[in-house]
């Protein structure tokens, strides 16, 4: 079995493209607005950095490539600046605001075996997973873990998650009830990554109004480079 950890520094040797796309919806689940994102995800001084290349399927205008390569410079520099303190936690950080805690799952979730499946084409051990209710969250991550129910897929030979559905089930989620989120890894040479994250979400924003809606992210495109690299730079595909 691959741990966490050790996939997760085999993770970080990859840059990558990021495609997400987010539908807005009304209560009748009407779509209201559509907008697509598009990043190159590249190797800066130890870890990754989203570079937006596209904004809704058109390339940035010159004004905005200008802009997007300014802000990397000024990023390179801060991170080759930084103190010693700083850069470890820069590097072993994600840039998701919510991180499934994998490495205590079993602490924070009765985990019960669920049968057996397939995803994409592995064979799968399913294990479903409720949330414990004498588990005390020590982070964030850990305190909205507990509003998750969620179905995990375990690939037979490594018994990694290569699919893992969340439901909110809880009360104090940033999402609402009813929020699904689908993450699909795949197998790359030497490590897993992430393939898709699809997450149908109803939001509370700052207690005004509730945001509805699709975002998917898809991951492509992934090149090895060098986890010290400075700045690794894409040539975007036509």
């Amino acid at each position: 079995m691959r741990s966490v950890d050790e996939n997760h520094k085999k993770q970080r040797q990859y840059a990558y493209r990021d495609y997400r796309v987010t539908i807005d919806r009304d209560t009748k689940g009407k779509e209201t607005g559509r907008e697509t994102m598009t990043w190159d995800v590249v190797g800066l001084e130890g870890s990754t950095y989203k570079k937006l290349v596209m904004r809704n399927d058109k390339a940035l205008s010159a004004k905005e490539q200008k802009q997007e390569e300014e802000k990397l410079r000024k990023e390179e520099q801060i991170r080759k600046e930084e103190n010693s303190g700083k850069r470890p936690r820069r590097i072993f950080s994600l840039s998701y605001s919510f991180f499934l805690p994998y490495q205590k799952l079993a602490a924070i979730y009765d985990m019960k075996p669920a049968g057996e499946g397939e995803v994409d084409g592995r064979h799968t051990f399913l294990v479903t997973a409720t949330p414990k209710a004498d588990f005390r969250p020590a982070t964030d991550d850990e305190k909205e873990a507990l509003n998750y129910s969620l179905k995990l897929g375990l690939e037979d030979s490594e018994a990694f998650p290569v699919r893992i559905d969340g439901d909110v089930s809880g009360e104090h989620s940033r999402m609402q009830k009813g929020s699904h989120f689908r993450q699909d890894s795949m197998r790359l040479n030497d490590a897993w990554v992430a393939k898709t994250v699809t997450f149908d979400f109803s939001a509370r924003i700052v207690k005004l109004f509730t945001a509805r809606g699709v975002m998917t992210e898809t991951f492509s495109d992934y090149h090895k480079f060098q986890v010290d690299s400075n700045i690794v730079e894409f040539t975007e595909k036509r």
